[in-house]
């Protein structure tokens, strides 16, 4: 019984996306939200997420697929995109918190499909580069406790195209940050993927993307150990 305990208190542990630091989302034009399994942070100005974060286990994989849903405008944040803002736009709405990691999550997966969970990307990365990196990540969950998952937008290019009714921008780049987790040790991976015909990955450390995003990553840890966290460089494989 008492073991029962620990491992439901440890697999608790393992599914709170705040257990490293939540970058703020304190701005008058952010919005934060807490869904069932990500937490997100809306930028009303941009009508995209400025980061998402949530953790991903093995166990949360074994879901056999994720059946795929309409997006549609999130209840709760109505600043977010609609259908009409992509139409004939020319991108896709890509998640940023996947579905197919969710799909073990009727509640979870349902709410990916709200656009505040979207932004625009150009077509050729979500069905690859993107695509690729995701995979990556879940390749990566499979082999560790848990991974600690953040994602989210770049908008500091000169120039920010927006589409539909409700001009809603397009990030000059999208990034991922993920935290993995094998008994005490943590590993930290980060990538940028640019907007941009034909763009790769972008390898990069966790302090170039706080500094590009202005944002705050793993503020709960001890700044020693956070400080070897961003700096370091590996590649997502």
């Amino acid at each position: 019984m008492q073991l029962t305990i620990l491992l439901l208190a440890i697999q608790t542990l393992n599914a709170q996306p705040n257990r490293f630091g939540l970058p703020t989302c304190t701005a008058p034009d952010q919005q934060l939200a807490v869904r069932t399994a990500f937490t997100i942070c809306l930028s009303n100005t941009h009508r995209v997420p400025v980061w998402t974060a949530y953790q991903l286990t093995a166990e949360m994989l074994d879901a056999p697929s994720a059946p795929r849903q309409h997006f549609r405008r999130d209840p709760e944040l109505p600043a977010s995109a609609t259908n009409d803002d992509y139409r004939n736009s020319g991108f896709h709405r890509s998640h940023l918190v996947p579905a197919l990691d969710l799909a073990s999550s009727p509640d979870a997966l349902r709410e990916s499909y709200y656009l505040s969970n979207a932004v625009p990307q150009l077509p050729t990365l979500n069905m690859s580069a993107w695509r690729k990196i995701e995979n990556d990540i879940r390749r990566l969950a499979a082999q560790s406790d848990a991974l600690y998952i953040l994602t989210g937008t770049l908008f500091d290019c000169d120039n920010i195209q927006h589409i539909g009714p409700n001009h809603v921008a397009v990030p000059c780049a999208t990034f991922k940050i993920a935290i993995a987790l094998s008994g005490e040790t943590k590993s930290a991976y980060a990538v940028i993927l640019p907007n941009q015909p034909a763009a790769t990955r972008q390898t990069v450390s966790i302090r170039e993307i706080e500094t590009r995003a202005g944002l705050d990553f793993l503020s709960a840890l001890p700044t020693p150990e956070q400080d070897t966290l961003e700096s370091t460089t590996t590649a997502l494989r």
